[in-house]
């Protein structure tokens, strides 16, 4: 019969390493997702901007004069 310690020893190793292994793949896997969830993130932030900005030159009568620009005197009536 084989010696029992020695292959107890090299299946606590192979387990070491394969539990190591999938360890590294679940941690290699996450940082995948998070690279491609940034990535959607910014693509989504870079065509709402650009849909925003078409949509103002598309309607440059929507920029009128804000509340803060109008003077205190219009509110005044004409004596």
């Amino acid at each position: 019969m084989h010696d029992s310690p020695i292959l107890v020893v090299n299946l606590v190793y192979a387990g070491t390493l394969g539990i190591g292994l999938l360890l590294f793949l679940g941690q290699l896997a996450a940082f995948i997702v998070l690279l491609i969830s940034a990535a959607t993130a910014k693509l989504l932030t870079n065509a709402i901007r650009t849909l925003i900005l078409r949509s103002r030159e598309l309607a440059p009568h929507r920029q009128g004069r804000h509340f803060s620009q109008v003077p205190a005197t219009a509110d005044t009536p004409n004596e």
